[in-house]
């Protein structure tokens, strides 16, 4: 929309948006159904080594897969839907922090702790592993540090990291890899380390409370609850199902288990097979496994490149199968909402599927709140909304913004996405106007007043704070002058509009 004065003078006006432009060639080159189009393709893996379940802020269940061959952490749905890929060099080993940080291991001659947020961008500088605990590169690739777990959780006032690692060394006359089971608090140069017999193949785990579980050359430890002797069988990783009170541990070609609470000193629980390896699915003593949301047990089949899935009985077992939704993104566009000074701003479905565009002609099904207005607040029917929250469309009416009791500049923004429920589009603005443009005094409306502001500031009888002079600054040339104290007036009077 364009501004007019008496003289013909012209105002360009930014309501008309990218988005109309993107929306115009969507329609122009008609875009078949969204059936047509709508696809996935199939993830493969190279050499997957650990896997670990997590919740994310808003209560949902996601898996993390170190796909050690491809050099990448994976971020899936447990039913295989791949979310997200972060690229880390030969990563062996990953788990989450409650407060959603993804910790990735490097392992080999520059064995580190890369740190990321949920989205994959990099926090912070990595932990360098080998500084850390003095450890020093082999001559040989073959025998380089290897990190096996990374526990992460609160102890007490302090956040820690245990970091399992083996490394290849020789003790007795005999060279072989041995482990060792070392933790630090974050943010801190202090660590300490446990050993106690560990081989390459031992496992490490978060117990119950705030306590390490581990497999050694004697058995399972698991302090302060129990401990299982077995020196018999090799043991490898171990997960536990913390609803049930049981424990499973990898040993050769087989899962065993056994309860861990109930047992009266000098009864010990006593591992037994649960799941047998067959020639479809065989267990090696070296590979990882966790227990699933729904009681199913997944394993890392790192020699066949492939997560392996356990039923809840251990009677059958099939591949986890990983596929990307290749979906084009839809298109959203930036659009402009106006506040009288201490009044809400309602929002209506309207708002933002008129602002909406989608390649296969797929309707939006929700938005996501990408960024929070840095003054005033965002509440879906009375509630304050979060970063990251999802909104179904059928609830855009209860949304609103209540601005605070006194604003900082002349208007704020909020970040919003559109999903066309497959994926969600880029995140774009919501610019809310704490002031309109012309109203330099905030209260809602045009009148000869703001016009009379800008004459007095002409003649220099007065100063504008920064936000006044943007407000009354009609044609946004920087410079208050008389042709906006005319378009001013040309609003107040019904002569011009303004939009």
């Amino acid at each position: 929309m364009s501004l007019h004065t008496k003289k013909g003078a012209r105002v360009k006006r930014t309501r008309r948006s990218v988005l109309a432009l993107v929306i115009t060639l969507l329609t122009s080159v008609g875009f078949p159904a969204s059936s047509a189009l709508a696809a996935t393709e199939p993830v493969s893996l190279n050499r997957p080594t650990d896997i670990e379940f997590y919740k994310t802020a808003n209560g949902e269940t996601e898996l993390l897969i170190a796909d050690t061959g491809n050099n990448r952490v994976i971020r899936s749905t447990p039913e295989g839907k791949v979310l997200s890929t972060i690229d880390v060099n030969q990563v062996t080993a990953v788990t989450m922090g409650n407060d959603g940080l993804i910790y990735a291991a490097e392992s080999g001659a520059a064995a580190k702790v890369h740190i990321f947020n949920q989205d994959g961008t990099v926090n912070g500088q990595p932990i360098d592993v080998m500084r850390k605990f003095s450890l020093y590169p082999h001559p040989d690739e073959d025998k380089q540090p290897y990190i096996r777990n990374l526990i992460r959780y609160k102890q007490g006032d302090y956040e820690r990291l245990y970091v399992f690692f083996n490394v290849y060394r020789e003790m007795n006359n005999a060279p072989a890899r041995y482990g060792t089971l070392a933790n630090f608090a974050l943010g801190h140069e202090g660590w300490g380390g446990l050993s106690g017999a560990f081989s390459e193949y031992s496992g490490a785990t978060q117990g119950t409370g705030d306590q390490v579980w581990y497999t050694n050359g004697q058995g399972a430890m698991l302090y302060p609850v129990t401990s299982i002797l077995n020196s018999t069988d090799k043991l490898g990783d171990l997960t536990l199902d913390p609803v049930n009170k049981r424990v499973y541990v990898v040993s050769e070609n087989q899962i065993m288990q056994s309860g861990y609470e109930g047992f009266v000193s000098p009864e010990r629980p006593v591992l037994s097979t649960w799941a047998s390896g067959n020639e479809t699915y065989p267990i090696d003593l070296t590979n990882q496994i966790v227990f699933g949301p729904e009681g199913e047990l997944y394993m890392a089949d790192t020699a066949r490149d492939r997560i392996v899935v356990f039923s809840a009985d251990g009677s059958s077992a099939r591949i986890l199968g990983l596929t990307l939704d290749i979906t084009p993104k839809p298109v959203v566009g930036t659009f402009n909402k106006t506040v009288k000074q201490g009044l809400p701003v309602s929002f209506t479905s309207t708002d933002f599927t008129s602002n909406y565009a989608d390649p296969e002609n797929r309707s939006m099904t929700d938005i996501r709140i990408a960024s929070l207005p840095d003054s005033g607040k965002l509440q879906l029917n009375g509630t304050d909304v979060v970063k990251n929250q999802v909104v179904p469309v059928a609830e855009l009416n209860t949304l609103a913004f209540v601005p605070s009791s006194a604003f900082t500049g002349i208007k704020t923004t909020f970040g919003w996405q559109a999903k066309n429920g497959a994926v969600f589009s880029d995140s774009v603005e919501v610019t809310i106007m704490l002031r309109i443009k012309g109203d330099a005094n905030g209260d809602g409306v045009i009148t000869p007043a703001d016009a009379l502001l800008v004459n007095k500031y002409i003649k220099g009888l007065i100063t504008l704070t920064p936000s006044q002079i943007e407000a009354l600054d009609m044609n946004d040339d920087g410079v208050l002058d008389a042709e906006d104290s005319a378009l001013i007036m040309g609003v107040y009077l019904g002569i011009n509009s303004y939009n």
